[in-house]
């Protein structure tokens, strides 16, 4: 079995550990579990490849991530749809770690199941469109998306 290394980044509390736990154990939980470091789920996609999913703690600080990035097989880029600033800290990783758009991308907009509180722009498309074409309304609490978002990279990188 071939194992991917899947890199989940982006801003502190945009919701990666609970898009995790919602593909891996198909659960969420309201209670807020800050990531240190590093936490690396696993999931078998098929008889032939397995994901190892490194959901990376946020990005505030300057380049702490870098060494978990090593080796990575693909991206999911982690927005907050309810806070826009969440795409300037990817925009700020980009920067830093320009080798990163050379790997298969999708990008969650989390979050999406908070409607009233929602911020996006059209402009935020753009930006999105230039880390990758693939991009996902998500919600970890209700699930929505968060299948098909690891299913359509799972095709990218096969």
């Amino acid at each position: 079995m071939k194992s991917k290394k899947i890199c989940m980044i982006g801003r502190f509390a945009v919701g990666k550990t609970s898009l995790v736990d919602r593909y891996v154990k198909n659960q969420f939980s309201e209670k807020y579990q800050t990531t240190v470091g590093v936490s690396i789920s696993t999931k078998i996609i098929d008889v032939t490849t397995k994901f190892v999913i490194w959901d990376i703690a946020g990005f505030e600080q300057k380049n702490h991530y870098k060494p978990y990035l090593r080796g990575a097989h693909a991206i999911i880029y982690v927005v907050d749809a309810t806070e826009p600033e969440s795409l300037q800290t990817l925009d700020q990783i980009i920067q830093d770690s320009p080798e990163l758009k050379a790997l298969p991308a999708v990008c969650f907009i989390n979050k999406a199941d908070l409607v009233d509180n929602i911020m996006w722009q059209d402009q935020f498309n753009t930006k999105i469109n230039q880390l990758t074409k693939h991009s996902y309304w998500t919600s970890a609490k209700t699930g929505d998306n968060v299948e098909a978002g690891f299913v359509a990279l799972s095709h990218l990188i096969s």
